[in-house]
C-alpha cells in the first residue's frame, strides 16, 4: 500500500492541505500516465470526469485511513540523531482522511502537522519558518517539487530536531510550501522507527528501529568511517614517502592531520552515544 502511495502523495497532500477540509479532491492520469489532482472538476478532460468523481467519493468515506505498519526501514543519510528507546503511542486528530499531529521543530515551536508516511520528505508553511527565524535568501538550496500545476521550484531549509510525542530526529531537511497552513510530516522522520498507524484508535506507535543507530543504518555508519579513515591514511603515506621533514608543505599537512584526528575522534563519541556496535565502525 505504501509503495503505490509514495510517487503522488506529496502532490496529493499539497492540494488537500490547501483546502477546506471536506472539500473535494479529483485524480486523473493523463496519457504519458502522469497522476494529477484538482479541486475543480472542469480542469478534468471530459472522458475522465466519472472515475475522477468516483476516486473522489472514495476518498470521503469513513475508514479511507487504513491500519498499516511500516516496511523494514531505512533512514535517510542525511539526518543524525534519532532518538526512542521505548515504543510510544501518539494521538492523532482525524481529518476527513487526513492525520494531524503536533510537532516540535528545533525545540521551540509546536505546530500542527498532517502525518503521512508515504511523503518522502517534510514540507512546512513559510509562517513555520518565519517563526523559527530561518531566513531565505539568495543563496538558499531550492528543489523541484510536481505538483498538479507542474513543477515548481522551492526553498530547501534544514531543521536541528523534530520531534512527536518523545521521538526525536535531528538534522532533516524541510521543503517551503507556500499553498500550505499545516506542515506535512513524511518518511524522512518515520522511516527512522518502526512505525504503525491504527485508524480505528486514531493512534500512531513508534518503536525503536534495531536495524537503525542515530538514524543510520550499518552501511551508513561504515561509510563515515570509512571515509575519514580512507582520507587519512593517503594523507600520510603522502606525508610519509613526498613530503620532506623541513618541506613547507609539511606544516600545513600536519594541521590538516590533527583535523582528520579530531573528526574521527567525534564521529567515535558520536557512535557512542547512539550506542553503534563496534563492528558498525569497520
Amino acid at each position: 500500500m505504501l509503495g503505490t502511495r509514495c510517487a503522488r502523495t506529496a502532490c496529493l497532500l499539497a492540494v488537500l492541505i490547501g483546502a477546506p477540509v471536506g472539500a473535494e479532491i479529483y485524480e486523473w492520469t493523463d496519457a504519458e500516465g502522469r497522476v494529477h489532482y484538482t479541486q475543480q472538476l472542469d480542469r478534468v478532460p471530459p472522458a475522465q470526469r466519472e472515475a475522477a468523481m468516483q476516486s473522489s467519493r472514495r476518498q470521503g468515506e469513513p475508514g479511507a485511513v487504513q491500519t498499516y505498519s511500516s516496511p523494514a526501514s531505512q533512514a535517510p543519510t542525511g539526518s543524525r540523531a534519532a532518538r526512542l528507546s521505548r515504543e510510544l503511542r501518539i494521538p492523532f486528530v482525524r481529518e476527513g482522511t487526513l492525520m494531524r499531529v503536533n510537532v516540535r521543530l528545533n525545540d521551540s515551536l509546536m505546530a500542527p502537522f498532517y502525518i503521512d508516511t508515504g511523503a518522502s520528505g517534510i514540507a512546512l508553511p513559510p509562517h513555520f519558518a518565519d517563526r523559527l527565524g530561518i531566513r531565505i535568501g539568495r543563496d538558499t538550496p531550492q528543489v523541484d517539487v510536481h505538483t498538479a500545476n507542474g513543477v515548481v521550484s522551492r526553498p530547501v531549509v534544514r531543521l536541528d530536531s523534530v520531534e512527536l510525542g518523545g521521538a526525536r530526529v535531528e538534522g532533516l531537511e524541510a521543503t517551503l510550501n507556500p499553498s500550505m497552513d499545516v506542515g506535512l510530516l513524511g518518511g524522512s522522520f518515520f522511516n527512522n522507527f518502526v512505525y504503525r498507524v491504527d485508524a480505528a484508535q486514531s493512534v500512531i506507535t513508534l518503536a525503536p528501529n534495531e536495524g537503525m543507530r542515530g538514524g543510520l543504518d550499518v552501511e551508513s555508519w561504515r561509510a563515515r568511517f570509512q571515509e575519514l579513515r580512507g582520507t587519512l591514511a593517503r594523507l600520510d603515506a603522502h606525508l610519509a614517502h613526498e613530503v620532506g621533514a623541513h618541506d613547507p608543505e609539511r606544516q600545513v599537512l600536519e594541521v590538516r592531520r590533527a583535523e582528520l584526528l579530531a573528526a574521527l575522534a567525534a564521529l567515535d563519541a558520536e557512535a557512542d552515544r547512539q550506542r553503534v556496535p563496534q563492528n558498525w565502525r569497520e
